[in-house]
Parts: C-alpha cells; structure tokens; sequence
C-alpha cells in the first residue's frame, strides 16, 4: 500500500508558526490524511525537534556545487568562491574531502535518529555560472561515477534495513532520460537496499516542450517505460507539477555580471524551473498508477503552512 507524506523542514519560522496558531504537526498531518513526513534533515539531531513518530522518509543535505571540491580542482574552487571562510561554511567546515565525507556522515547520523523507512540523496551538479548558461563542465556519467564514489566511502554509515533511494534532476547527473546511465550509476552502487526517487517536476524540466499536465503525464510514463528493468527501482515519487518550458526557452544563457544580483538571482532561476505546483487534474493519479511507488512525497512549494494546506489539499484531491 502506498504511503502519502508532506514534505517538511522543521526550520524555526515553520516551528514558531505552529506554535502560533495552536497547531502541532501531528494534528497537521492528521488534517491532511497523510501517513506522515519526509523530513529535510540538515542540522545536528541535538538542533532540532524529534519527529521520529511522523518520519517515514527522510531528505539529506545536499551540494548543487561539489565535484571541483571532490576531484580537488583548487583554480575552479577559487573561481567560485569569494574566500576559504565561504568555501568553508558552503561545505559546512569541511576543507578536505575527507572532512567532506565525515560532514556527510554526521548528516546521516541525523537523519537516522528520526528512524526513517528511506533516506533521499541527490545525484547532480551545476555551479552558480552554468545554472544560467547550461554550459556544464561535466556530463552526467562524470557526475554519475563521482557520486557512486562519494556514496560507496560512507554508505556503510547506513542501517542495512533503511533503504537509500537516489533522486533525479534536470542537471548532469542522474536525470533518468537515458536508461543506459541509469545502468551506469547502479552497476556502481555497492550497496544493497537502494533505489530511486522519482522526481516529477525534475523530469518536466528535462523537457521544455511540455504545455500541459496531461503532455507531462505521458512523458513521465513514456520516460519510466523506457527505463525498461531499472523502472522497478523506482520506489518512491516526489509528486508535484513544473511546467516550466516557457521559461526555460527564453531565459537568458547568461550569468548575470553583478555578484550580488547573481545571488538573489540563482534563487529566483531555480524557483523559476523548478516550479514546485500542485497537480489540479488527474494526471497526478495517472503517473502513480504507472510507477506503483511505496512512498508518495507531495513535495510543493510553500512559504508558510497555511499556504501550504489548500496546496496539499488540492495535490491529494486528484492524486489518490
């Protein structure tokens, strides 16, 4: 049976709202009638509330930006960062990839504290220029045996029984476009108990033509059906509607020249692709009978959780 969540970050402007109004999430997700959370994790457990009664899945942190730091590029690091302080607190303190690695680890140690069934570990990458110009410095296989790598070193920091589903986006790396890189990637993966999260949004993204949810639906479950045996790895779905392409054809494959318009500017660029909406037909319903995933993350984009509930609302009216 299919397990419906919410995504939620239990920040402190999300934690202090509840309290405001009264709430608690437990009655949140009662309201809603999911089966409970996937969680973003990305501090210290001792930083932030318990939830593990409510954690089915949970998100680890991530780097858009981090193959120069891997493959120990020092020029493209100096590139991209205004000094070591910035580069050191991107990458959480961490000033080797060994220190890199043990950040990781200590992230995962926080996301098992809230007993998950999966953890989400992000496969891509881009930095702050070729987010706008599209003009990657590696392709997807670079990034795919890079990223096997980084998850081989620490996966043994993970409990055997929690399955690890790896997720899609529309940058290099795992975009789920090409079945023979998803052979790629997993013939890598040393460890057993893994799979994908299937990214909705993420995939529309891939395809700039798409106008309407129902042009959607039928790519997402024309692209699973080509995945052929490695669509039975798709485990989990992070359901939500980014009809983007308008956009994506006409922005500017340009970086913007000044440094602090460009870092309001990076925000406002991936927001403006990655929409994060809520289905409103149901092609929702449609993709999920395609994949039959185990988990189901209504993963949508909301600045407060009042406007997160009719979002919710209106993705699970037409999704189950």
């Amino acid at each position: 049976m299919t397990k419906h969540l919410i995504n939620y970050c239990p920040i402190d402007w999300y934690e202090d709202e509840l309290k405001r109004k009264g709430m608690t999430l437990v009655g949140l997700v009662q309201q809603l009638g999911v089966d409970g959370i996937e969680q973003f994790v990305y501090r210290d457990p001792e930083t932030f509330p318990d939830y593990k009664e409510l954690t089915i899945g949970a998100h680890l942190n991530y780097w858009p930006y981090w193959m120069d730091f891997w493959l120990r590029k020092a020029k493209r690091l100096q590139q991209q960062f205004r000094s070591i302080h910035e580069r050191q607190t991107y990458f959480k303190t961490a000033m080797s990839c060994d220190e890199w690695l043990a950040v990781i680890r200590r992230n995962i140690c926080a996301a098992i504290s809230q007993k998950p069934e999966y953890l989400v570990w992000h496969v891509a990458e881009a930095d702050t220029e070729t987010i706008f110009t599209f003009d990657f410095r590696y392709d997807d296989r670079e990034v795919l045996a890079a990223s096997a790598d980084v998850f081989n070193a620490v996966a043994d920091e993970i409990p055997a029984n929690v399955t690890v589903l790896f997720e899609n986006l529309w940058w290099p790396g795992l975009r789920l476009t090409d079945a023979r890189k998803v052979k790629f990637f997993f013939e890598r993966i040393e460890r057993k108990n893994v799979g994908i999260m299937l990214d909705t949004g993420h995939l529309m993204n891939t395809n700039p033509r798409l106008r309407t949810e129902a042009e959607a639906t039928d790519f997402v479950c024309r692209t699973v059906d080509k995945l052929g045996p490695y669509a039975e790895l798709i485990k989990g779905v992070h359901l939500s509607c980014s009809l983007s392409g308008k956009y994506l054809r006409s922005f500017e494959r340009k970086e913007p020249a000044d440094l602090n318009a460009k870092l309001f500017g990076v925000w406002r660029h991936i927001a403006a692709i990655d929409r994060h909406k809520p289905f409103t037909t149901t092609a929702a319903k449609q993709i999920l009978q395609c994949v039959q995933p185990q988990y189901v993350n209504h993963e949508l984009a909301y600045e407060t959780i009042e406007e997160m509930i009719p979002l919710m609302q209106q993705q699970l009216s037409v999704a189950r």
